[in-house]
Protein backbone atom coordinates (compact mmCIF):
# COMPACT_ATOMS: atom_id res chain seq x y z
CA UNK A 1 0.00 0.00 0.00
CA UNK A 2 1.01 3.55 -0.77
CA UNK A 3 2.18 6.15 1.87
CA UNK A 4 -0.99 8.21 1.66
CA UNK A 5 0.43 10.53 4.17
CA UNK A 6 4.12 11.27 2.29
CA UNK A 7 1.98 11.68 -1.10
CA UNK A 8 -0.70 14.25 0.47
CA UNK A 9 2.52 16.18 2.12
CA UNK A 10 4.37 16.23 -1.84
CA UNK A 11 1.28 17.22 -3.05
CA UNK A 12 0.43 20.07 -0.75
CA UNK A 13 4.24 21.28 -1.27
CA UNK A 14 4.11 21.18 -5.17
CA UNK A 15 1.15 23.26 -5.01
CA UNK A 16 2.57 25.62 -2.42
CA UNK A 17 5.55 25.71 -4.18
CA UNK A 18 4.23 26.92 -7.94
CA UNK A 19 2.05 29.84 -5.65
CA UNK A 20 -0.99 28.56 -5.36
CA UNK A 21 -3.11 29.46 -2.13
CA UNK A 22 -4.93 26.23 -0.48
CA UNK A 23 -7.89 26.62 1.39
CA UNK A 24 -8.69 24.66 5.23
CA UNK A 25 -8.47 20.98 5.21
CA UNK A 26 -10.69 19.86 8.06
CA UNK A 27 -10.41 16.38 6.84
CA UNK A 28 -8.93 13.81 4.64
CA UNK A 29 -10.22 10.36 4.86
CA UNK A 30 -9.90 7.11 2.94
CA UNK A 31 -13.51 6.28 1.22
CA UNK A 32 -13.12 2.24 1.15
CA UNK A 33 -16.33 1.70 -1.15
CA UNK A 34 -15.73 4.22 -3.57
CA UNK A 35 -16.21 2.30 -7.09
CA UNK A 36 -17.22 4.78 -9.75
CA UNK A 37 -14.78 7.81 -8.48
CA UNK A 38 -10.83 8.58 -7.83
CA UNK A 39 -11.44 10.99 -5.31
CA UNK A 40 -14.33 14.01 -3.60
CA UNK A 41 -13.98 17.30 -2.04
CA UNK A 42 -16.62 18.61 -0.35
CA UNK A 43 -17.23 22.10 1.52
CA UNK A 44 -18.40 22.02 4.83
CA UNK A 45 -20.57 24.86 6.11
CA UNK A 46 -17.78 26.20 8.16
CA UNK A 47 -15.73 26.88 5.04
CA UNK A 48 -13.59 24.18 5.49
CA UNK A 49 -12.64 21.17 3.50
CA UNK A 50 -13.13 17.32 3.66
CA UNK A 51 -11.46 15.23 0.54
CA UNK A 52 -11.74 11.32 0.27
CA UNK A 53 -9.43 9.08 -1.81
CA UNK A 54 -10.42 6.01 -3.00
CA UNK A 55 -8.77 3.31 -1.58
CA UNK A 56 -7.99 1.80 -4.74
CA UNK A 57 -5.42 3.77 -5.66
CA UNK A 58 -3.61 3.55 -2.50
CA UNK A 59 -3.86 -0.65 -2.22
CA UNK A 60 -3.79 -1.54 -5.85
CA UNK A 61 0.08 -2.05 -7.21
CA UNK A 62 -0.92 -1.31 -10.82
CA UNK A 63 -1.61 2.22 -10.35
CA UNK A 64 1.62 4.28 -9.82
CA UNK A 65 2.55 6.84 -7.17
CA UNK A 66 2.42 9.95 -9.97
CA UNK A 67 -1.41 8.93 -11.12
CA UNK A 68 -2.33 8.99 -6.91
CA UNK A 69 -1.12 12.03 -6.72
CA UNK A 70 -2.78 13.75 -9.45
CA UNK A 71 -5.95 12.58 -7.58
CA UNK A 72 -4.74 14.02 -4.74
CA UNK A 73 -3.77 17.48 -6.38
CA UNK A 74 -7.11 17.25 -8.14
CA UNK A 75 -8.83 17.29 -5.03
CA UNK A 76 -6.51 20.05 -3.55
CA UNK A 77 -7.09 22.47 -6.32
CA UNK A 78 -10.74 22.27 -4.86
CA UNK A 79 -9.68 24.27 -1.92
CA UNK A 80 -8.66 27.01 -3.50
CA UNK A 81 -11.15 30.00 -3.82
CA UNK A 82 -13.22 29.76 -6.64
CA UNK A 83 -12.44 26.43 -7.95
CA UNK A 84 -15.10 24.13 -6.85
CA UNK A 85 -16.21 23.31 -10.47
CA UNK A 86 -13.88 22.38 -13.18
CA UNK A 87 -13.77 25.73 -14.90
CA UNK A 88 -12.04 28.55 -14.87
CA UNK A 89 -9.84 29.07 -11.83
CA UNK A 90 -9.24 25.50 -11.40
CA UNK A 91 -8.69 24.51 -15.08
CA UNK A 92 -6.00 26.93 -14.96
CA UNK A 93 -4.14 25.97 -12.03
CA UNK A 94 -4.52 22.36 -13.39
CA UNK A 95 -3.05 23.18 -16.47
CA UNK A 96 -0.21 24.79 -14.58
CA UNK A 97 0.51 21.88 -12.22
CA UNK A 98 0.40 19.47 -15.60
CA UNK A 99 3.07 22.11 -17.01
CA UNK A 100 5.51 22.22 -14.45
CA UNK A 101 5.21 18.43 -12.94
CA UNK A 102 4.15 16.79 -16.23
CA UNK A 103 0.96 15.66 -15.06
CA UNK A 104 -2.04 14.82 -16.25
CA UNK A 105 -4.67 16.47 -14.05
CA UNK A 106 -8.23 16.88 -15.78
CA UNK A 107 -12.32 16.71 -14.84
CA UNK A 108 -12.18 13.34 -15.27
CA UNK A 109 -9.79 10.14 -15.42
CA UNK A 110 -10.48 6.63 -16.62
CA UNK A 111 -8.96 3.34 -14.94
CA UNK A 112 -7.23 2.90 -18.16
CA UNK A 113 -5.47 6.04 -17.26
CA UNK A 114 -4.57 5.35 -13.94
CA UNK A 115 -3.43 1.57 -15.24
CA UNK A 116 -6.10 -0.68 -14.80
CA UNK A 117 -9.76 -1.93 -16.14
CA UNK A 118 -12.12 0.49 -15.20
CA UNK A 119 -14.10 -0.55 -11.56
CA UNK A 120 -17.77 -1.45 -12.73
CA UNK A 121 -20.14 0.79 -10.81
CA UNK A 122 -23.34 -1.46 -8.81
CA UNK A 123 -25.63 -1.19 -10.67
CA UNK A 124 -28.71 -0.01 -8.90
CA UNK A 125 -32.43 -0.92 -9.73
CA UNK A 126 -35.46 0.79 -10.17
CA UNK A 127 -37.14 2.12 -7.25
CA UNK A 128 -40.19 4.20 -8.70
CA UNK A 129 -41.97 4.91 -11.38
CA UNK A 130 -43.77 7.99 -12.43
CA UNK A 131 -46.11 8.80 -14.18
CA UNK A 132 -47.50 12.15 -15.47
CA UNK A 133 -51.64 11.79 -15.40
CA UNK A 134 -51.77 14.45 -17.96
CA UNK A 135 -49.86 12.86 -20.48
CA UNK A 136 -48.82 10.09 -19.21
CA UNK A 137 -44.61 10.85 -19.49
CA UNK A 138 -42.82 8.36 -17.03
CA UNK A 139 -39.92 9.23 -15.05
CA UNK A 140 -37.76 6.63 -13.51
CA UNK A 141 -35.90 6.94 -10.15
CA UNK A 142 -33.11 4.63 -8.53
CA UNK A 143 -32.74 6.53 -5.34
CA UNK A 144 -34.84 8.52 -2.86
CA UNK A 145 -34.86 12.47 -3.49
CA UNK A 146 -36.43 15.69 -3.30
CA UNK A 147 -38.55 14.51 -6.03
CA UNK A 148 -40.09 11.00 -4.92
CA UNK A 149 -40.87 12.88 -1.67
CA UNK A 150 -42.34 15.52 -2.68
CA UNK A 151 -43.42 14.55 -6.02
CA UNK A 152 -47.02 16.10 -6.07
CA UNK A 153 -45.46 19.33 -5.59
CA UNK A 154 -43.79 18.91 -9.16
CA UNK A 155 -45.20 19.85 -12.36
CA UNK A 156 -44.18 17.88 -15.65
CA UNK A 157 -42.01 19.45 -18.10
CA UNK A 158 -44.11 17.88 -20.82
CA UNK A 159 -47.27 19.27 -20.33
CA UNK A 160 -47.06 21.11 -17.27
CA UNK A 161 -49.49 19.26 -15.16
CA UNK A 162 -48.90 18.50 -11.16
CA UNK A 163 -50.38 14.92 -11.23
CA UNK A 164 -48.11 12.08 -10.75
CA UNK A 165 -49.09 8.78 -10.06
CA UNK A 166 -46.47 6.86 -8.03
CA UNK A 167 -45.30 3.15 -8.31
CA UNK A 168 -42.99 1.60 -5.77
CA UNK A 169 -41.28 -1.38 -7.40
CA UNK A 170 -40.95 -4.39 -5.37
CA UNK A 171 -37.60 -6.12 -5.34
CA UNK A 172 -37.03 -10.07 -4.44
CA UNK A 173 -34.87 -10.20 -1.81
CA UNK A 174 -31.57 -11.71 -2.89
Amino acid sequence: MKDFNRLKQECIEEIEGVGIELGPIKSWSINTRARSRWGLCKKEVDGTYSIQIAEALLKDDRISEKACKETIIHELLHTCKGCMKHQGKWKGYAQLMNRRYGYDIKRVTSGNEKGVENYKPRSIAIKYVFTCGGCGATIYRKRDSRFTKYYRHYGCTRCGAVDWRKQTVRRDPA
